[in-house]
């Protein structure tokens, strides 16, 4: 068995993606939508919607009365930030595990994860990019695929190191030229394999090389700009995070220019604080 089928056969492996959250996803594409319709697609997910009930009754958000129901929660904290939880709250389990073949220990990737998808959706005007929740969404999940590379790429890390050195080229590049496909790639696989929408699941096998996406969509370059502002940073970087190539071309065909850069550091600062009011209400829920 090669290496690549070896990596796809441990992709397969990984615990499906939450057909609730799936199903949310599905209609948020749709900007119409109500909230009404999420809170019945969520309601039938136990263990989400005690995830959800418990944080809105942190000491954080707790009001005058406690919240017993998701309607109650959005009533709390209203729509935008509910569905944040939602989809943090379906995330959690896959991205907060220890990815070592990468060197994030345990929660480095969730952190790194919540804080792209939070940039992402903060800098929607900046690009001109008309669904902020879609933006969040691949934000969360654009290294997904590294859940499934790590143990290979930790097998081989001298040697995708050694190649990315001599060779002056990026560690996804590296990856492929050693393993004969990219964390990127995978990920792209798992948004097919989870039925992710096309534009999803591109955004998420091209987020390193934005030009290489197909129909036009400015999601690809959207993740790759908040994701390479995190790692500048610092923020999950690991073994392969200061490796990568920020693509100025998209930037330039985007309107970011150095002026830009700084504010949308700016707006990442901003975040930081909103990502550090949602862990601790993790921590309270735990």
């Amino acid at each position: 068995m090669s290496s690549v089928d070896e990596i796809l056969e441990k992709a397969g492996d990984l615990p499906p993606f939450p057909a609730v959250i799936q199903k949310v996803m599905a209609l948020m594409s749709d900007p119409l939508v109500g909230a009404d319709k999420i809170l019945d697609v969520v309601k039938y997910d136990q263990a989400i919607t005690a995830k959800v009930i418990k944080m809105c009754n942190s000491t954080l958000v707790m009001g005058t009365m406690p919240v017993s129901t998701l309607r109650d929660a959005l009533v709390r904290i209203g729509n935008k930030q509910l569905l944040q939880i939602i989809m943090s709250a379906g995330g959690t389990d896959l991205l907060e595990r220890a990815v070592l073949g990468y060197d994030l220990e345990r929660g480095e990737l969730w952190k790194h994860s919540m804080l792209c998808a939070l940039l992402a959706e903060s800098l929607c005007d900046v690009v001109s990019y008309p669904s902020p929740d879609k933006a969040f969404t691949a934000g969360l999940l654009h290294d997904v695929g590294k859940l499934a590379m790590a143990e290979f790429v930790a097998g081989s890390y001298e040697a995708i190191r050694e190649a990315a050195g001599a060779g002056r080229i990026s560690f996804l590049e590296a990856e492929t030229h050693i393993l004969g496909i990219s964390h990127a790639e995978i990920g792209g696989r798992l948004g097919e394999l989870w039925r992710f929408d096309s534009e999803l699941t591109d955004a998420i096998r091209h987020h390193h090389a934005p030009a290489e996406a197909s129909g036009g969509s400015k999601l690809p370059f959207l993740v790759h700009l908040s994701d390479i502002l995190c790692l500048t940073s610092g923020i999950g970087v690991g073994a392969d995070g200061l490796q990568y190539k920020i693509d100025y071309d998209q930037c330039r065909s985007n309107g970011i220019g150095p002026r830009e850069f700084e504010r949308a550091m700016i707006r990442l600062m901003e975040v930081e604080a909103q990502f550090h009011g949602i862990v601790a209400m993790f921590d309270q829920e735990g």
